[in-house]
């Protein structure tokens, strides 16, 4: 599990120019022709310019428009900087991290951080499928982890507390949803476990009690009920969904302190790559470059 150390980083982007560059291969390596004259795709850049000429026609192209260094008076480097910082840490990036090492002001290192956690979202669409973990935690007061019977009084907004529900494959993929102020928490649960995972699935929760109809759904449901200090069951546990919520809070609490509910979903989904990608540090990097188009 090699990362992608400082000095590999520094060598492979020493300059704005270089971080152009790169993008330019990313977004225009697969291109035959010119898409204004269709002749052979020949173009080079622009000096002082963001630019890409070709050769032929003189047809410009920027690889930055449309994406989120648009328009961005920061230097390219800085942006290639801050996502390297957001994939080689363990417990994410403040903005005021960001502020210190770049040396930025804070509201451009805040729109930074928003705008890199973006590109961190998983677009895919697809059930999930196979063995699923199925669990739910809360963000927002200063008392212990809710459990068991303190559940039974929550709804799924959770009062003064955030509620997230979250599902994880085996293989770790991850579909979260941060709950909104609905009353009925039976109805709630299950229509986000229905829209969201395949009905041939076997599916794993504790003992709470909005999952206890859920077997009607699914081709199994194993409920591991830790009031009986039942942790495994029949090979099952939710230990895997259980460890994504401690790396999750431990970003949330030891890097931000804390989170609105406005932006709660963008910090999910930052601790969610990088739990999808932990066995595969040094890729990274790319992945998040690759999602810029």
């Amino acid at each position: 599990m090699k990362k992608l150390t400082i000095a590999e980083f520094n060598k492979r982007f020493p300059d704005s120019d270089a971080c152009l560059e790169h993008l330019f291969k990313i977004g225009y390596s697969n291109y035959s022709e010119c898409p204004e004259c269709k002749k052979a795709f020949k173009y080079a850049r622009v000096k002082d310019r963001k630019a890409y000429q070709c050769s032929n026609c003189s047809n410009q192209i920027y690889p930055t428009a449309g994406t989120v260094f648009h328009q961005s008076t920061t230097p390219l480097n800085y942006w290639f900087t801050a996502i390297y910082m957001f994939t080689t840490t363990r417990n994410g990036v403040s903005a005021k991290e960001l502020e210190r090492q770049l040396d930025v002001c804070y509201k451009t290192a805040l729109r930074m951080a928003h705008q890199i956690k973006k590109l961190m979202i998983d677009s895919n669409t697809d059930m999930l499928a196979g063995e699923i973990q199925i669990d739910e935690t809360y963000f927002g007061m200063l008392s212990k982890n809710m459990h068991s019977s303190d559940k039974k009084e929550m709804k799924p907004g959770g009062g003064s507390k955030i509620g997230v529900m979250g599902m994880i494959e085996k293989e770790g993929r991850i579909v979260t949803k941060v709950l909104g102020e609905e009353t009925n928490a039976n109805q709630t649960f299950h229509a986000i476990v229905k829209e969201n995972i395949s009905p041939d699935s076997t599916i794993i929760t504790d003992a709470f009690p909005a999952y206890k109809n859920l077997k009607k759904s699914f081709k199994t449901h194993v409920r591991v009920d830790h009031n009986k200090n039942e942790y495994v069951k029949d090979g099952f546990s939710t230990n895997r969904i259980e460890n994504y919520w401690s790396t999750l809070k431990r970003m949330i609490k030891g890097t931000h302190i804390h989170v609105s509910k406005k932006h709660l979903s963008k910090y999910i989904a930052e601790n969610s790559f990088r739990y999808t990608n932990r066995k595969q540090p040094e890729k990274m990097f790319d992945l998040i470059l690759n999602r810029v188009f």
